[in-house]
């Protein structure tokens, strides 16, 4: 089995190709901060990005983490997480906090396989909610910082182009098939 990861900006059609690549039959993993999101709206939570932004990034990281470990026992082929815990890291940097070593860590042991897609900023799809209450500033910057988190964790970044959702699974599709023969990098390694 294969572990690979869909980032980029919030608002860039991420969850849209995850769920195009689902519907053909890839087991997917979804976003795990607008799960936390609707579950704290619902329960009149305060573990939300514009409220206790440092309780929200902690549950990110440790459901993100359990999401991987979860699908390391599976049988399928390939794994296609939307965001992953590198975005809880990266998020330390939106909220100017320093990362929690045992975050460091837990990362170091969980690797995804190679490359990882990025989906860019897309002014023109991009739309509020009630669980994306940021503007395409904020986009910006999140896709700035997890970018960036990625490239320094060591992962090689192929950008999705701005393409219809059929087009972009086309594109996904034809990468992972021109992939050399995976050697799987998603169980835990000794540190």
């Amino acid at each position: 089995m294969a572990n690979f990861v869909i980032t980029g900006a919030s608002g860039a059609g991420k969850s849209s190709l995850i769920a195009a690549l689902s519907e053909k039959g890839y087991r997917t993993v979804p976003e795990a901060g607008r799960q936390i999101v609707a579950e704290q709206l619902a329960a009149q939570g305060a573990a939300l990005p514009w409220e206790d932004r440092a309780a929200f990034m902690h549950l990110l990281f440790a459901r993100s983490i359990a999401a991987f470990d979860q699908v390391r026992i599976s049988d399928a082929k390939w794994v296609i997480h939307d965001r992953s815990f590198v975005e809880a890291i990266a998020y330390c940097t939106v909220i100017s906090q320093p990362v929690p070593e045992q975050m460091l860590q837990a990362a170091i042991v969980r690797r995804f396989d190679q490359p990882v897609f990025v989906c860019p900023p897309w002014r023109e799809i991009f739309e509020q909610d009630a669980e994306r209450q940021h503007d395409f500033q904020f986009a910006l910057r999140d896709y700035e910082v997890n970018t960036a988190a990625y490239a320094e964790a060591g992962y090689d970044l192929v950008e999705v182009p701005r393409l219809p959702v059929p087009d972009r699974v086309t594109f996904v599709e034809q990468a992972l098939a021109e992939l050399p023969k995976l050697k799987p990098s998603n169980r835990a390694q000794k540190g």
